[in-house]
């Protein structure tokens, strides 16, 4: 049968595109938000591969950049780039320069 036609390998296959769909669409939408608050001048982004998409949030979903922020600004950097990374699925790095690029 054809691509995604029904075996059992097409299933996998299926489901590992919906995964990696997700993840891109999580570091989109966090991109979108960083780049509307200005803190990621365009085209200077490097987005690096989420590595766990269920913890991260639903795409278009960005009211978690707000908390971020706050955490921020009353000095608990640590807690914010916390969770930005749960929020994310970003590296540790990524996460710590997003949150450090923030106004």
């Amino acid at each position: 049968m054809g691509i995604f036609g029904g075996d059992a390998q097409d299933q996998v296959d299926l489901d590992d595109l919906k995964t990696r769909v997700a993840r891109l669409e999580v570091a989109v939408a966090s991109l979108q938000a960083q780049s509307a608050a200005g803190a990621v001048p365009y085209g200077s982004a490097q987005v690096a591969t989420p590595v766990a998409p269920a913890a991260a949030a639903a795409p278009g979903d960005v009211a978690w950049m707000g908390e971020v922020a706050a955490l921020k600004a009353q000095g608990d950097k640590i807690h914010a780039i916390k969770l930005y990374r749960e929020r994310t699925g970003l590296g540790l790095k990524e996460a710590k320069d997003a949150v450090e690029a923030m106004p």
